[in-house]
């Protein structure tokens, strides 16, 4: 289920288990656990640890939110009486992970920090502190702080090597792998989830475990729209759960075979899948799962053109989103039934939704650029700043050395010191005029370019969006809704393009990416995903010491325009099965090579569309040549060779 959170919330759950929280004096199944805590009274740790693994069973398998928090609460009053620092460190970790599950993850977090703090002030076992520090890193996870959370991960593992923490925790793997397919990266998060899975395996994992990793890793070939695969992952972790309590769980994993077996046109086998996912949710009680699993319905129903059931579950979700508040999904399930009425030829309501839907997403574009163009001024006022600085030290460094010379040349010969006094002051003023004049025109052609690409990527677009929105007005005085729909289309893809002109602008005047080797991850991180929509496979490799060779602005500039518009004919023109982009260094020189397999052309009559004209002449602005062979059949060749 593409929107339950359950994935990653649930992912820290499985080692819960295997923390020690109960001994063999605890009983372990739900119904002695309730009869142990309500015939024992609380004045021992055996009754804290019971009622530990009670609350865990409550809130992971009963989705009994309330009466778990409760219990975690007399716990905690107990351990701090008992002075059981194990015993309140594990219910602030439990009261963590029930947060978590109701989706309040700075909640978590907070209780997360402290349940470590209080394992660190009772100085307990090495490893549960490394449990405790991973389950932070969870929960920065789950609040998109990812580069922290990795970065806690790769902790963790370094205080298993320095302990020698045998077997190693297998949890910060897949909270890397999380984290990774967060950020759009499903191959490397693939890498990170089989590296778990080998550790559960040498270990006594439990079924859940696997199953929640193996879940991960469907959902990761799902965003690769590898069904097939992403199919067989899911029922490989829905095996493991088979016959257990876990149905939350298993909601989650039947909704997201239904989706995969939807996006494969798979129609009749995905409906009961659907179908069973939403009853579970709607058994559980739980909001968070049910909304999303009435949107998916909603979706189902829309591809078999079934309209009137569509709008039905739609509709229910979005009544359900507006109760949580959720603006992320609110504008997701109000796109979703613009969308809908659109195919219904309902082109009133499909404006109304539409439009409600852009305005919730300007409100967030406005913010968003507003700070990026903050973000560029300030940039740019510090480098002026910095610039008028260094300016000031170098005319004191200079008139301090020219006093020195004139002292020395003065008590040499008065006279001639005072004539070279003078001529030393004359060259001095031209030589300080010239690189006043110097640094002038490189502050003026900077602020040039930035007003050029502005003006080109950003004013006619922006200019564009103005008259449409005149015109949608106009049409809609005319009663042409349907007219004026697509205007509102287009205004949306407008602002689509400039938010990705204003990242390049952004990207390419930011010194931290003045190497090549930036160059070339910015051009792998434009190519993947086109060439995964269109079914091409990427062959990638870059010279690891590109990294030290770094470039103007200008030639990164030229350098990414180039390639960019080379990866833009490649995925329009030529069809292909394989694509190749390979950066090397040969005899100190760069060379980039861009080549398919596709259908090629007729280099003899060269097409305006391609743009080669372009590429000729900002690989001559480099110093560099650049060659375009192709075969028709043959498939098309890019090289460009330049010093770096």
């Amino acid at each position: 289920m593409k929107h339950c959170f359950y994935f990653l919330l649930i992912a820290f759950q499985l080692t819960l288990l295997c923390r020690g929280v109960l001994n063999a004096q605890v009983p372990k199944s739900l119904d002695s656990l309730e009869i142990y805590v309500k015939t024992h009274p609380p004045i021992d740790t055996n009754f804290v640890r019971a009622t530990l693994r009670l609350a865990y069973e409550l809130f992971t398998k009963k989705a009994a939110y309330q009466r778990a928090d409760s219990l975690l609460q007399g716990a905690e009053t107990l351990s701090i009486k008992l002075d059981y620092g194990r015993g309140l460190s594990n219910t602030y970790t439990n009261m963590g992970s029930l947060y978590y599950l109701t989706d309040r993850p700075q909640e978590a977090l907070a209780l997360y920090q402290k349940s470590l703090k209080s394992a660190e002030s009772y100085t307990l076992h090495p490893r549960i502190i490394t449990e405790k520090t991973t389950d932070v890193a969870l929960a920065l996870n789950k609040l998109k702080q990812y580069d922290k959370a990795v970065e806690t991960s790769l902790k963790v593992i370094r205080m298993e090597e320095q302990y020698n923490i045998q077997p190693r925790n297998s949890r910060t793997y897949e909270i890397i792998g999380l984290a990774l397919k967060n950020m759009n990266k499903p191959r490397q998060a693939i890498a990170y989830f089989q590296q778990r899975l080998a550790l559960m395996k040498q270990s006594s994992a439990t079924p859940y475990g696997l199953a929640i990793t193996e879940h991960n890793i469907g959902r990761c070939y799902d965003d690769l729209n590898q069904e097939k695969e992403a199919i067989l992952h899911y029922k490989t972790a829905l095996s493991f759960i088979h016959g257990t309590d876990y149905e939350l769980l298993r909601s989650d994993i039947l909704g997201n075979i239904g989706l995969a077996l939807q996006k494969d046109k798979r129609f009749q086998e995905a409906k009961p899948y659907l179908e069973q996912s939403l009853a579970m949710a709607i058994k559980q009680g739980n909001k968070e799962a049910i909304a999303p699993g009435y949107f998916m319905m909603g979706r189902f129903y829309e591809e078999l053109k079934d309209y009137k059931q569509a709008e039905y579950y739609m509709k229910k979700a979005l009544a359900m989103a507006n109760e949580r508040g959720d603006k992320a999904i609110i504008s997701e399930y109000t796109q979703g039934l613009a969308d809908l009425y659109g195919g219904m030829k309902d082109f009133q309501q499909a404006y109304v939704f539409q439009l409600e839907r852009n305005q919730r997403m300007d409100s967030t574009t406005t913010v968003r650029t507003n700070a990026e163009v903050q973000r560029m001024v300030a940039k740019y006022e510090t480098e002026k700043k910095e610039a008028r600085i260094k300016l000031l030290q170098q005319q004191a460094r200079f008139n301090q050395q020219e006093a020195e010379r004139t002292r020395f040349r003065t008590n040499a010969l008065l006279i001639g010191a005072a004539l070279l006094l003078l001529l030393g002051g004359a060259v001095s003023a031209w030589l300080l005029n010239r690189s006043k004049l110097r640094r002038l025109e490189e502050a003026q052609k900077l602020r040039k370019q930035i007003a050029h690409d502005l003006h080109d990527e950003v004013g006619s677009t922006l200019s564009s969006i103005s008259m449409l929105s005149g015109h949608t007005d106009a049409l809609l005085r005319q009663n042409q809704p349907e007219s004026a729909q697509k205007t509102v289309q287009k205004i949306y893809t407008d602002a689509r393009q400039i938010l990705e002109s204003i990242d390049e602008i952004i990207w390419t005047i930011n010194p931290g990416n003045d190497s090549l080797h930036r160059i070339a991850l910015r051009l792998r991180e434009y190519a993947q995903p086109l060439m995964e929509a269109k079914g091409i496979v990427l062959h990638f490799s870059a010279d690891s010491s590109l990294d030290d060779y770094p470039v103007s602005m200008e030639v990164r500039r030229n350098l990414y325009l180039i390639g960019k518009e080379a990866i833009n004919n490649l995925i329009k023109y030529s069809q292909a099965t394989q694509a190749t982009i390979r950066f090397e260094l040969q005899n100190d020189q760069l060379m980039v090579l861009i080549e398919d397999n596709g259908r090629g052309f007729d280099a003899a009559q060269v097409s305006q569309r391609t743009g080669q004209n372009s590429m000729k002449q900002r690989a001559s602005a480099m110093g560099g040549t650049l060659a375009v062979q192709s075969t028709l059949g043959q498939g098309t060749r890019l090289q460009l060779i330049m010093n770096p």
